[in-house]
């Protein structure tokens, strides 16, 4: 007898049925620990099951050094790891190995194959964890698409997801980044990971920054310390010491500011620099670690409500440490740090300055300001200008707290306090 689609109305097709959301067990992770505690921290306290973690990060800025020191950590577990490079050889790779004292017994390498190559060695090894370096270096060999075209990066990374989440293995992804400092390749690349992480950091020093932008298991913006050394990447305990470099003698145009990352606040030293201009009618304005177009919004407040003439000099911005402050919190250390430098005076050294600044020149309230103010009273420092509306803080003893409502305000502060230099 032969079925017509009047058998099968869609009423009476098999699906998935909903359940009550209470029905449902909790999802108890069991997370991999590498002890390497700032990538833990970053992850939200270690590696999930079977996720999908994309990194990505300027060239030489250390991507394949971390995700090879990680592959030795979890290799001391005897868990099996399977890394694939497209970029390096195997000498290069093995060199790298014995200088950061990686444990290889659980360590497998393939090199300069293609997609076809990786499920293979996949099937035969069967390991826990899997690390591609980079992606844009995989193409298919069933396929005429150009090895790191943007159909080509899609097509290859839903074929990883999908051997991978079917064979319960972990993914690290390492993806190329463009000059603008974003992923290269489609957004939906994005999408289609748990997690996405960006490794940053000034090729010049030996600090870096691994920033979560996206995580399904953990918090985001959340900000993991690395110091690279001849034994590789090494986990910062105290960034607020590292970043706040000491100094033997105060200068203009310098703020320190407490900015939240994730979970925790950090201490950072904001530095500006006001100089007369040689373009006259079109000073440079220039912000490096800070939106520019922000920073050229709170100039021109300080210019309506203060008539400090910003409009003859050069402004340049730096937040030190390779740090990038999204976070309104910082508006009324920036001002404090651009009036520093204007006027030639000094802020004490054992200052904070924390709030943001409206249009109209009002100091408005920030968010986790009592997580700030313990992590720079840890540091040492005993002065506080806050908002107005959140100097109330009776009960934390033996500091001083100065309240703003207003850039006026502020301005008095810092004059009665600063040195003139």
């Amino acid at each position: 007898m032969i079925e017509t689609s009047e058998d099968h109305s869609p009423s009476e097709r098999p699906g998935v049925k909903a359940v009550k959301l209470q029905e449902i067990g909790d999802l108890n992770l069991e997370r991999a620990k590498t002890n390497l505690e700032e990538f833990d921290r970053v992850l939200g306290g270690g590696i999930v099951p079977d996720s999908i973690i994309l990194i990505g990060g300027e060239p030489g800025v250390g991507k394949s050094t971390l995700l090879l020191e990680i592959s030795g950590i979890l290799s001391r577990q005897k868990k099996s790891v399977l890394y694939f490079s497209g970029e390096e050889s195997a000498g290069q790779i093995k060199t790298r190995a014995d200088r950061l004292g990686v444990d290889t017994d659980y360590v497998f390498l393939l090199n300069m194959g293609n997609l076809e190559d990786l499920k293979a060695a996949v099937e035969e090894i069967k390991p826990s964890f899997l690390i591609i370096d980079s992606i844009q270096t995989i193409h298919s060999g069933k396929s005429s698409m150009m090895s790191g075209s943007i159909s080509a990066l899609r097509y290859v990374t839903s074929q990883i997801i999908e051997f991978a989440k079917g064979n319960h293995i972990t993914v690290f992804i390492i993806g190329h980044i463009t000059k603008e400092g974003q992923l290269a390749g489609p957004k939906t690349l994005e999408h289609m990971v748990d997690a996405v992480l960006y490794f940053q950091g000034e090729l010049k020093t030996d600090l870096r920054i691994l920033r979560a932008e996206k995580n399904r298991f953990g918090p985001v913006n959340e900000l993991g310390i690395f110091q690279m050394t001849a034994r590789g990447l090494e986990s910062v305990q105290d960034p607020s010491a590292v970043f706040l470099q000491p100094r033997k003698n105060a200068d203009s145009g310098i703020a320190t500011f407490p900015t939240i990352s994730g979970l925790r606040a950090i201490l950072i030293e904001i530095q500006a620099l006001v100089a007369e201009s040689p373009f006259t009618g079109n000073p440079r304005r220039i912000s490096v670690g800070f939106d520019q177009y922000r920073m050229s919004m709170l100039i021109s407040i300080v210019e309506k409500k203060l008539k400090l003439p910003f409009y003859k000099s050069d402004v340049f911005l730096n937040i030190t440490g390779g740090f990038t402050i999204k976070e309104t919190a910082a508006d009324l250390a920036i001002i404090t740090a651009l009036i520093s430098s204007y006027k030639n005076f000094t802020v004490p050294h054992d200052t904070i300055i924390i709030g943001e600044v409206g249009l109209t020149g009002e100091v408005r309230p920030v968010s986790f300001i009592e997580n700030r103010i313990k992590e720079a009273m840890r540091q040492g420092f005993k002065r506080f200008i806050v908002p107005e509306a959140q100097s109330d803080i009776k009960h934390l003893k033996d500091i001083a707290i100065s309240p703003v409502g207003n850039i006026y305000d502020l301005y008095s502060q810092i004059k009665q306090t600063g040195a003139s230099k």
